[in-house]
């Protein structure tokens, strides 16, 4: 799929410091899908696992959950996902943009209760749902508006406020 904005296919990341989840979405169709959960240390992914499916999916760009305050300011741990979305770009060569994730973990494990899940996040983790999630309100955002989200936080057109 070309990288031309509109009709990228996106990988998006719900950050933690002991496992990153990943979904994927595609920005023409506005479909979005869970697709797995890479084991992390200190907010470190296994690159080997990412490295893999970065090859198999090969995303135009990447879309990073940013745990922020209520004011749209940094936290601790959004400072370490806007880290990682640099070593994403460092790496990979591809644009990446933040979004409020605020929520979506607690919202990834009331749709899983629902389903029967048992509870136990550790075996059975949520956050590939909460990445997808994530993914579905960046697509949602009006691309003619001014959120700071459309804006990328790394890569190429990166522009520090």
């Amino acid at each position: 799929m070309p990288d031309i904005e509109g009709h990228r296919l996106l990988m998006a990341f719900d950050f933690g410091s002991k496992r990153h989840g990943v979904a994927i979405g595609n920005e023409l169709t506005r479909t979005v899908n869970p697709s797995r959960v890479i084991p992390a240390q200190e907010g470190i992914p296994s690159w080997e696992l990412l490295d893999a499916l970065i090859k198999e999916w090969q995303p135009d760009a990447f879309v990073m959950g940013l745990p922020l305050e209520e004011d749209l300011s940094d936290t601790p741990l959004s400072l370490r996902a806007r880290k990682f979305a640099k070593r994403l770009f460092g790496r990979y060569g591809k644009p990446c943009y933040g979004m409020d994730e605020r929520g979506t973990t607690r919202m990834a494990k009331a749709v899983v209760k629902q389903l029967g899940h048992k509870g136990n996040y550790r075996e059975d983790p949520v956050d590939s749902l909460a990445a997808a999630m994530i993914l579905e309100g960046w697509l949602a955002l009006n691309p003619e508006g001014n959120s700071p989200f459309l804006q990328q936080i790394a890569g190429p057109d990166y522009i520090k406020n």
